[in-house]
């Protein structure tokens, strides 16, 4: 069975969660305009969309907590901040050759990213959408690189969607320094802080809560209760191996003089494979705002070092 086989090659790639969900538009996406709402303005005849989910949890940097290391996260550390592409490959030469066609939805193209992939994520089964606009997972939380593919294969569909489970928890908006979650499952991009890190004009007011920031951000996503566990003891999986043989060399990498000493060309030899998309000009500007955050948060400590209440001395 094709579908058998999909979840065989996803399984050989890394893939950590994977979905079927049919192909029809998504009339609650946002962005009505956006070509991403039907899947068939990118494939005609298109009948499924396969998601599939890369675990990210345990890309982390145990420096980061330090305000002399600058700060990303861990879909910045994974490869796959502008989507899943590279694991997807071998089921969408699978499918050519079962005789299907087939596109990968990739945002890094010019084309940019094909599907709305949090939305397919949730009609194909992986999660609910959290009110911090981002997926959740119940065995993965937060922590889910997507990836999708638009078929014309009948593949057998979810039809079973996870309920919410947030109920009356607002921890992810409350968290928000920039409010960017003031409406729940509503993201403003114009406010949210790693959109602002990414862009051109980055607002005084987001100088001193980005702190050590210089990519990216993860406030929401640390605030949320079904990533706690994921905070303290991220799940053992062939990726997260693979990134704790590289802490040593990614922390002294990511110490912000160092940073701060980069050229364009050096940021894009060490950088580039990243694939974020974020230009040397902006990341060189967050590294300097985030030097000025850590000699500001040095000189609070020397303070307050120095109003020490002195002990009484005896009578």
């Amino acid at each position: 069975m094709l579908s058998d086989k999909i979840r065989n090659l996803a399984d050989s790639a890394g893939i950590d969660a994977l979905g079927f969900s049919e192909a029809s538009a998504f009339s609650n996406y946002i962005l009505k305009e956006s070509p991403r709402t039907d899947p068939e303005i990118s494939l005609p005849n298109a009948k499924t969309i396969i998601v599939a989910g890369i675990y990210i949890g345990g890309l982390t940097l145990p420096a980061w907590k330090n305000l002399k290391y600058g700060r990303t996260s861990r879909l910045y550390l994974s490869e796959y901040f502008l989507d899943v592409v590279k694991p997807l490959e071998p089921i969408a030469k699978c499918l050519k050759e079962e005789g299907f066609q087939s596109v990968i939805c990739d945002g890094s193209t010019d084309e940019g990213s094909i599907v709305p992939l949090k939305l397919a994520a949730v009609r194909a089964g992986l999660g609910w959408q959290g009110k911090h606009s981002l997926l959740i997972s119940k065995k993965y939380g937060t922590f889910l690189a997507l990836g999708g593919i638009i078929t014309d294969a009948e593949l057998q569909h979810n039809t079973k969607l996870e309920p919410d489970r947030c109920h009356k928890c607002d921890m992810c908006q409350k968290a928000c320094p920039m409010g960017a979650l003031d409406q729940p499952y509503v993201l403003n991009r114009k406010k949210c802080l790693s959109n602002l890190l990414q862009t051109e004009h980055l607002p005084e007011e987001a100088h001193a809560v980005m702190e050590n920031r210089v990519g990216d951000c993860e406030i929401c996503q640390e605030a949320c209760p079904w990533n706690r566990k994921h905070l303290t003891k991220p799940l053992v999986t062939e990726m997260t191996r693979k990134f704790q043989r590289k802490i040593g060399a990614w922390e002294d990498f990511f110490y912000l003089p160092h940073l701060a000493e980069l050229s364009e060309k050096e940021y894009l030899e060490e950088l580039g494979h990243l694939n974020t998309g974020i230009p040397f000009e902006f990341f060189h500007r967050n590294v300097l705002i985030a030097m000025k955050n850590s000699d500001r948060n040095k000189m609070i400590e020397t303070r307050m070092v120095g109003r020490q209440i002195p002990e009484k001395e005896d009578k």
